[in-house]
């Protein structure tokens, strides 16, 4: 998965760490092309439950 952070910076990895990015960088959005990809959904639902720099509390 391919996460774009605010200033339009491309930063590709695995679902689960795409997940930590999208709940952590702020403005943060999935590249639109991983909508073509059945993981989008899933890096969504996965961000929704973290909080923002979940490494830092040991999630």
């Amino acid at each position: 998965m391919t996460v774009v952070d605010a200033e339009g910076r491309e930063i590709t990895g695995c679902v689960r760490h795409s997940a930590r990015q999208l709940a952590s960088l702020e403005g943060s959005r999935l590249h639109p092309m991983a909508a073509l990809g059945p993981w989008a959904v899933d890096v969504y639902c996965r961000a929704a439950e973290l909080p923002p720099f979940a490494w830092l509390v040991g999630l």
